[in-house]
């Protein structure tokens, strides 16, 4: 039968499976718009906006990081294997040929395997020719199942580029937490010293007869209290230099000795509204609409498992047969033997089968797509809070600036009444905790102000383009 009239055939059969009662995808994509993004052209962060602090060695640790970090390696790891995946779907829609040869020694029966002079005797077959075969992709079933694994593997791929991001920031992050507890025991140890000196001044006016012990011993009460919180601060110290060695793939005692350098950056303005250019480009989001286009070509493919498989076998070679094959034999027109096999198989009867995985393929592309649209939200609500908290923290800072000055201010002046004697030493005292409150409250907001700008720079995608993705997903065959 010529091929031909098999494919006529096929499709007048191809109704028998039916794709009635499955329902078409019910979810919807959503676009930045939707959550209250717009378009604001506003400038894209760049790849290696950790650069913008100045700290050499910040920008050693991360790079180094992006490189040696077991989570980057993981992630590039599963990259690497879903391109694979795509490569075996690809060489899927190729011919395939194959060499074989085969030889066969028996002694054939006197009256059942073959007539003389056979019968009865040993004799020997061999054959020696190629085969190929070919599946016809009349329906795309192939193409699409190679768009799925190219889509899973550009996903992969928008994954690992998010996952630098993330460590990045969260490196970036560790080191401002690592300088704010090394400015909090600096501080400490500046505490230390002012209650020392305010202890000797406590000293002489007991000795003089003008304070009494109470005030003696409430003064020598702050430095063993002082001197635990600047052992506390040490360990706390010591454990965010493991957290970062961890993060950077390093050994534990690598940055036994970082001190951070940071310089203090901000952009001087943010954004008036939340960027939808560069939501809709945060490798997150990216990676998820990936998936809404793979799982669209997973519908396809379920939809062409209704239809029928088309295959062509065919066969070329030489066979020879008798007591003995010499090399003579092989040279004879009558050993070449040929063959094509066209082959059909169509669903007809399957209990089901076929059409209860089209209802899941469906429904794994409205989860898709709700997926999709849940990151797309998270990503709205996370540059949003960053915009939110950047803008309350400059009155914040401001307000602790004078709140600072007007705390040291207040400190001198109850020194030098109780130096002379106009004041006692509980207003001293009061004076010199508010001044350290006020210290420690500076720091904790200029730490805040670069945690969040880094925060910001993540939440803005990190510099992620979509072209930096080595493979894209156009849901074409190619």
């Amino acid at each position: 039968m010529k091929l031909s009239w098999i494919l006529i055939f096929a499709i007048a059969l191809s109704g028998c499976a039916s794709m009635r009662d499955v329902q078409n995808p019910q979810s919807t994509l959503q676009s930045p718009g939707s959550f209250g993004a717009v378009d604001t052209g506003w400038n894209q962060p760049s790849s290696h906006w950790w650069e913008r602090y100045h700290d050499s060695d910040l920008n050693a640790l991360i790079d180094r990081a992006l490189s040696q970090s077991p989570d980057i390696r993981l992630a590039q790891a599963r990259v690497s294997q879903a391109a694979a995946v795509a490569d075996q779907a690809s060489a899927e829609r190729a011919p395939t040929v194959e060499g074989n040869a085969r030889a066969t020694r028996k002694r054939y029966a006197e009256q059942y395997d073959v007539d003389a002079p056979l019968a009865g005797h040993y004799g020997s077959t061999y054959a020696l020719g190629a085969e190929a075969r070919y599946t016809f992709d009349f329906w795309g079933r192939q193409r699409a199942a190679l768009n799925i694994a190219l889509g899973e593997t550009a996903a992969r791929q928008a994954e690992a580029q998010d996952a630098k991001i993330l460590l990045s920031s969260q490196i970036a992050e560790s080191w401002f937490e690592l300088s704010r507890l090394l400015e909090r025991k600096k501080l400490a140890e500046d505490a230390l010293k002012l209650r020392t000196r305010t202890l000797r001044i406590v000293q002489s006016r007991v000795k003089a007869g003008l304070d009494t012990e109470v005030e003696r011993w409430q003064a020598e009460g702050d430095l063993p209290a002082t001197e635990r919180d600047i052992a506390e601060l040490d360990e706390r110290i010591s454990l965010q230099r493991n957290t970062l060695a961890a993060l950077a793939g390093l050994p534990m005692n690598a940055l036994a000795d970082a001190v951070p350098h940071v310089e203090p950056t901000r952009d001087s303005l943010l954004p008036t509204s939340i960027p939808a250019e560069l939501i809709g480009q945060r490798a997150d989001v990216v990676a998820a609409r990936w998936r809404v286009q793979a799982a669209t070509q997973g519908v396809e493919v379920a939809q062409t498992n209704f239809y029928p498989s088309i295959n062509l076998r065919a066969f070329a070679g030489v066979v020879r047969q008798g007591l003995s094959v010499g090399l003579s034999d092989w040279l004879d027109a009558g050993s070449r033997t040929y063959s094509v096999e066209p082959a059909i198989s169509l669903p007809i009867f399957d209990a089901g089968r076929l059409h209860a995985r089209l209802k899941e393929q469906v429904s794994d592309l409205d989860a898709a797509v709700e997926t999709y649209n849940q990151v797309l939200l998270e990503a709205v609500r996370d540059v949003a809070n960053q915009m939110i908290s950047l803008d309350a923290l400059e009155p914040q800072l401001q307000a602790q600036e004078r709140a600072l000055s007007a705390r040291r201010t207040a400190f001198d002046l109850a020194k030098r009444q109780y130096a002379s004697g106009l004041t006692n030493y509980l207003t001293v005292l009061n004076a010199q905790n508010a001044l350290l409150q006020a210290r420690k409250q500076q720091a904790n907001l200029r730490s805040r102000a670069m945690v969040l700008d880094a925060e910001l720079n993540r939440a803005l995608g990190g510099g992620f383009h979509t072209a930096n993705a080595t493979m894209h997903f156009t849901g074409k065959s190619s």
